[in-house]
């Protein structure tokens, strides 16, 4: 008959098999060369193997051939009784396919080698994911960066349910005012609106702002420099809405047009001299036209009766009174313009 620790021996040795395959850690067991002996029921179903497949195989063989020489190298370790703990490798699934796996092992005393892993491939593909935004992030970050470098225009971010507002760095450089180009309040623009614009700039915006189907808004003002000096200004930017369609940020650029305006306005003035000019040196010309007219009518056609000069009076008078129609045509052209 067996004896009382022999049962007991049995039954300890039946519980540690119990426990082994009930944990849902992928568990296994190998000897000093690395051939498997042993691995519980999550390890083969996880990567789909049958003991056959497995038990007596050099581990090594399932793994990944990128990842074989730092396994080795932790393998090594191991026999030289050395506890490996988070060592990532990946292993070869019966499908083909390949899972990432996170080891931690020790030596047992009898000198084989036992490890737990967990199947981090889900955890791996995140990081992936994680990682590919972020370098998506950085690279529009930097695109904004140099776009912001690249032009005058001023950049700016208004988060309207903060009320405040994110301004490019060309704010300071084009109107002279320091800020902190992280987060301002929108009175950093509000103030500086030139006071006879503001009332109708704020109107337009805020009824941009509320009306539920207008997604873009443009307006033309101007802006007050640190320095005093005016600055005309094209304003317009993309209202940004929730699923409600409440706005909730607006993203735009502000155009520094006062080269072009000043342009404009000088073309304007010199116009409006050229029709000053026209008008004063037509009225003078006219006047001794109108002269000369009068006075050919006092003639008396019999003082001409020779023909040669009645056909020069004809002429003159003929030029005379296209040199007058001229005239006319230039003030009323004047007048409508």
């Amino acid at each position: 008959m067996e004896s009382a620790i022999e049962i007991k021996c049995v039954d300890y040795v039946a519980g540690l098999d119990m426990l082994f395959n009930l944990s849902p850690d992928l568990l296994c067991q190998f000897s000093a060369d690395g051939s498997i002996l042993k691995a519980n029921c999550a390890f083969k179903d996880a990567l789909g193997y049958t003991d056959e497949d497995l038990l007596g195989k050099p581990s090594i063989s399932f793994v990944h051939p990128d990842d074989v020489p730092k396994t080795l190298r932790q393998h090594e370790a191991l026999n030289r009784n050395e506890t490996v703990l988070l060592f990532n490798n990946r292993y070869r699934c019966a499908d083909g396919h390949y899972k990432s796996l996170s080891w931690n092992a020790n030596q047992l005393p009898d000198e084989t080698l036992y490890a737990s892993a967990r199947d981090i491939s889900e955890i791996i593909k995140a990081n992936k994911i994680k990682e590919q935004a972020e370098e998506k992030l950085r690279l529009s970050n930097e695109r904004y960066k140099l776009v912001t470098a690249a032009t005058k225009d001023v950049i700016w971010d208004w988060n309207i349910k903060t009320n405040k507002l994110k301004l490019g760095k060309s704010f300071e450089t084009n109107f002279g005012y320091a800020t902190d180009i992280k987060r301002e309040p929108i009175n950093i623009w509000v103030n500086h609106i030139h006071p006879e614009d503001k009332e109708y700039v704020l109107r337009g915006i805020h009824a941009a702002i509320h009306s539920k189907d207008i997604t873009f808004w443009r307006d033309e003002y101007r802006y007050l420099r640190a320095d005093n000096s005016i600055a005309f200004i094209i304003d317009q930017g993309y209202i940004i809405r929730n699923s409600d369609k409440k706005a909730i940020r607006m993203v735009g650029a502000m155009q520094d047009i006062t080269e072009l305006k000043e342009k404009e306005l000088r073309i304007v003035k010199q116009n409006e001299q050229l029709m000053e000019i026209a008008q004063i040196n037509s009225h003078e010309i006219r006047r001794p036209v109108a002269s000369i007219l009068g006075l050919m009518q006092l003639f008396d056609k019999e003082f001409v009766n020779d023909v040669p000069h009645k056909e020069l009076f004809d002429h003159l008078r003929t030029a005379t009174q296209e040199l007058d129609a001229v005239i006319k045509r230039i003030i009323d052209k004047a007048i409508d313009d």
